[in-house]
């Protein structure tokens, strides 16, 4: 998408209700997880989107081949983050030492490091870099498993903030975990942690939960412009959104217009 707004004249267009976009876009991500939910565990559902995502935008593929490879229950038996990280280097092809791994750790399974992808991508974005900082929240998650990671962290911030207009500070809480920044954090809650655990708790009745999840989409503000937003302000510099939900909405709509007009 990113790449075909520049030859897309979206200027006719007059501004929508991006409120109204924003929770067709939120919906659209529930139904994916929904699905995911038909096919796997919830905690490997929920590891595969977030190792998915690690290889935006060229390495999604690889990441979700990896993910395969090393499944979040085998993540599970390795309990520390540095035989976690050893683990996923080995599996993905970066490393060929299998020091500090488990005497029964299958050596069989490995990708070739020549599939992963680095041309055009910042030394920072690097997949190898990536795997070591999602290894991270993977090793807080081992003891309790991923789902209930975030549902434990998402409860003791409704429990014990009394601020509920500070959304933006309740995000950074829930996403304390280390070796990713701040950003790529927020990123990482809204197109998945946010949806995933909507759905989760949709299941599981657990109505708190939504409603405060409901309340960030709607109250916090919105994401760091990417490239599709910034493109498009260059004709449509008036456009006004000041929630995250709006940002999405514009997203969306971005992405309907362009494929609107083929």
């Amino acid at each position: 998408m990113s790449d075909i707004t520049d030859s897309i004249d979206l200027s006719n267009h007059n501004q929508p209700d991006l409120d109204l976009i924003g929770d067709k876009w939120l919906e659209l991500k529930r139904q994916r997880m929904q699905n995911l939910f038909k096919i796997a565990l919830p905690d490997e559902a929920l590891y595969r989107e977030i190792m998915l995502s690690l290889g935006y935008p060229k390495n999604k593929v690889q990441f979700l081949e990896l993910a395969l490879l090393i499944p979040y229950k085998v993540i599970k038996q390795l309990k520390d983050r540095e035989t976690i990280e050893k683990a996923l280097l080995y599996r993905a092809g970066f490393i060929d030492k299998k020091d500090g791994l488990p005497d029964d750790f299958d050596s069989s399974l490995k990708m070739d490091r020549s599939v992963w992808t680095c041309k055009g991508i910042r030394p920072s974005n690097y997949p190898e870099k990536r795997i070591t900082g999602i290894s991270c929240l993977l090793a807080e998650s081992v003891n309790v498993g991923l789902v209930n990671f975030f549902e434990t962290c998402i409860k003791n911030e409704i429990q014990s903030n009394s601020d509920f207009n500070n959304v933006r500070k309740s995000v950074k809480r829930i996403m304390s975990f280390k070796g990713i920044g701040i950003e790529r954090k927020r990123d990482m809650f809204f197109n998945i942690i946010l949806s995933f655990m909507l759905v989760y708790a949709e299941l599981n009745g657990l109505t708190q939960v939504e409603q405060f999840l409901t309340q960030i989409f709607e109250n916090h503000p919105p994401l760091l412009e990417n490239s599709v937003i910034k493109r498009y302000r260059k004709t449509q510099p008036a456009i006004n959104y000041k929630t995250v939900k709006q940002y999405f909405g514009i997203l969306h709509w971005i992405k309907v217009c362009v494929a609107e007009r083929g």
